[in-house]
C-alpha cells in the first residue's frame, strides 16, 4: 500500500496504512475520532472528556496521558502509538511529540473563526486517514441536515428577537459567545442571529461582567450550564438578570455541552437551541 502524505498545521507525514494505535490529545478531535468509531488507545484528561464532552462515549478502557496543555510525554511514548492527534494549541511540544511517533495538527479554533468549516475538513481528513471516509461523509451530511432541519424548525417558535450566549467564570463575569464560536456557528446555520458583535478571541468568546450585558436586555439569553451554587445565587438576586428573565422569560439554561467541539457538539448545540426557544416565554 504506497503511503499517503498529509499536509497540516506544523508540518507534513505519511501514512501507509489506518494507524492502530491512536494517542489524542484534544478534546474536539477525541469527538471526532470516536464519532467515526475509532477508539484511541490514550487521550489527554479523559475524565475531563467524559464530564464535559460526554458523547459520543470514551471507553473507560482509555489510557489517561495528563492534562492537554501539558500531556505526559514518558507514558505517551511507553505506549507506542502510530498516530499522535492535537490542535496548534499544542505547538510548544509538537517537535517532542512528532520525535515519538507522526503527529498529525488540526484546530478547529483558531485565527480563521470559521469552526464549522474547519471541523468539516477535519472530520473528513480523519476520515480518509482512518479509511473511513464514507463515516466521516455521512458525519457531515447529518450535521448539516439536522442544522438546517432545526432552523427550520425554530423559525416556527421564535420570537424574532436575536440570542446571546454566556458562560459563567465565577460568580461576576462571563465569556459571551460570538464570532469564531461553535455556538454562532451552530446559530448562523439555523438561520438565528447573535446580538453580540464585538471583538473575539481565537476560541471566539469576549470576556464581560455582568453588567456589561445590560444594553443586551431585549435579547433572549442563553446561558451555558452547569452553574455552581454561587453562580445561581448570582443570576438569581442580580436585578439585570432578574429583569431580562421576566420580560417573557427570556433567560435559559442550556445543560452541560461542550461548546468547544466538532460536529458532534455542534449537532447537540442545535437540538439544545430547539429545546430552549421551544420554551421561550413559558415558566
Amino acid at each position: 500500500m504506497l503511503a499517503k502524505s498529509y499536509q497540516h498545521e506544523l508540518g507534513t507525514i505519511e501514512i501507509k496504512e489506518p494507524p492502530k494505535r491512536v494517542v489524542v490529545l484534544d478534546w474536539a478531535l477525541a469527538e471526532s475520532v470516536l464519532a467515526l468509531g475509532v477508539n484511541p488507545i490514550a487521550s489527554a484528561d479523559v475524565k475531563g472528556y467524559q464530564d464535559w464532552v460526554g458523547s459520543p462515549n470514551m471507553p473507560s478502557d482509555v489510557t489517561d496521558v495528563g492534562s492537554r496543555r501539558e500531556p505526559n510525554l514518558e507514558l505517551i511514548a511507553s505506549l507506542k502509538p502510530d498516530l499522535i492527534l492535537m490542535s496548534g494549541h499544542l505547538a510548544p511540544a509538537y517537535e517532542k511529540l512528532n520525535a515519538i511517533a507522526p503527529t498529525l495538527v488540526m484546530s478547529i479554533y483558531n485565527d480563521k473563526k470559521q469552526p464549522y468549516e474547519n471541523a468539516k475538513s477535519l472530520v473528513t481528513t480523519l476520515g480518509e486517514v482512518f479509511d473511513r471516509e464514507d463515516q466521516a461523509q455521512q458525519l457531515v451530511d447529518e450535521t448539516s441536515q439536522k442544522l438546517s432541519q432545526n432552523g427550520q424548525q425554530v423559525a416556527k417558535m421564535t420570537n424574532g428577537k436575536p440570542f446571546i450566549m454566556v458562560r459563567f467564570i465565577g460568580d461576576k463575569h462571563v465569556r459571551v459567545h460570538s464570532t469564531g464560536s461553535l455556538m454562532n456557528d451552530t446559530i448562523s446555520a439555523m438561520s438565528l442571529d447573535n446580538s453580540w458583535q464585538g471583538p473575539t478571541n481565537s476560541w471566539g468568546f469576549s470576556s464581560a461582567s455582568v453588567e456589561q450585558l445590560a444594553q443586551y436586555q431585549d435579547s433572549n439569553v442563553l446561558i451555558f450550564g452547569p452553574l455552581s451554587d454561587a453562580e445561581q445565587a448570582q443570576l438569581n438576586g442580580s436585578p439585570l438578570w432578574a429583569a431580562m428573565a421576566s420580560r417573557e422569560n427570556r433567560v435559559k439554561i442550556v445543560p452541560k455541552v461542550w461548546t468547544f467541539g466538532s460536529l458532534v457538539a455542534m449537532q447537540r448545540l442545535s437540538d439544545e437551541v430547539v429545546t430552549q426557544v421551544s420554551t421561550l416565554g413559558k415558566q
